[in-house]
């Protein structure tokens, strides 16, 4: 059996797979605040899972951050109950048996990759916008993870030179991660918000700006103008270093109804003349992409 965990900054997804990928069980649970509280909680859900299918299921686990190289511990911001802990080997001691963790985007895309809507491509970029951006990178069967396990993190690349020259009016916002104006400032669901703002002088959500978006108000209009730009203009960056056979978006904002269409539109603007586009699609698993893609992590085809 393959046991996936989905984890974040609220809750604990979790969901069991047997050999041909069917999904036989889901369960959830709130993330705890302290390390030994979060070690007892998976134990228990993996000893439970063993018992009710009478095997020692293999343990994949998706998480929002990078794992360092060289310590092993996790760089984890949102579940601060495991920030800079050692989770691979306690957790392996604690259920002895070995466990793989992997970033959440790198999940997603991974789901997507065997059995989704890339699947059969050989080389696949992912994207989730949600409250930020995430990024995962997909070659011939494989994650690409990176030597500091931080590849395809596009939300952090900066704005290229030539949307500044065409909206020099963009604010100068300062990431999370300490750099300067990164893609998720703008492409994200609080990116939205922040060019709102910015063209309406006022606050609102991203779910509230795409309504005025439906009702036709002018402000909403040139947000959304401006962010399927923006989003064109970062993926195009990508695009030309990795020559993607398919683009696959996943996150909140990827429910958008219009942004394949748009994004298809924009994109030829920032490659090369005449090039072939990638496939370009929308998740096919949705919220359980995370947890299935940590399943996966232990799949052998």
């Amino acid at each position: 059996m393959l046991y996936g965990f989905d984890v974040g900054g609220t809750k604990i997804a979790f969901a069991v797979y047997d050999q041909e990928l069917n999904c036989l069980f889901e369960d959830q649970t709130p993330t705890p605040h302290d390390y030994a509280s979060f070690i007892t909680i998976i134990t228990d859900m993996v000893r439970q899972a063993d018992v009710k299918y009478d095997v020692k299921g293999q343990v994949g686990l998706g998480f929002p951050g990078a794992i360092n190289p060289e310590e092993l511990t996790l760089n984890c911001a949102n579940v601060p109950a495991i920030k800079g802990r050692p989770l691979i080997h306690d957790l392996s001691v604690s259920l002895e048996r070995d466990i793989k963790l992997e970033n959440d985007a790198n999940c997603f895309l991974l789901s997507e990759c065997f059995g989704g809507s890339a699947d059969g491509c050989a080389t696949v970029l992912g994207v989730t916008l949600g409250t930020g951006v995430g990024g995962a990178i997909f070659v011939n069967g494989e994650i690409l993870t990176g030597k500091n396990s931080f590849a395809g993190e596009i939300g952090h690349y900066p704005l290229p030179a030539t949307l500044l020259k065409k909206y020099p009016e963009l604010p100068d916002l300062t990431c999370g991660c300490g750099r300067q104006m990164c893609l998720e400032l703008y492409v994200s669901g609080t990116g939205l918000g922040n060019l709102y703002k910015h063209y309406a002088k006022t606050s609102l959500k991203g779910p509230e700006i795409l309504e005025k978006f439906r009702a036709g108000d002018k402000i909403a209009k040139k947000v959304v103008d401006v962010y399927f730009d923006i989003l064109a203009a970062g993926i195009g960056t990508a695009m030309m270093v990795l020559d993607a056979d398919a683009i696959v978006f996943g996150g909140g904002l990827s429910k958008f109804e219009i942004l394949v269409e748009e994004f298809t539109k924009r994109l030829p603007e920032h490659l090369l003349n005449d090039v072939q586009l990638p496939v370009i699609v929308k998740a096919k698993f949705g919220g359980e992409g995370g947890v299935r893609g940590a399943a996966l992590l232990n799949y052998k085809k």
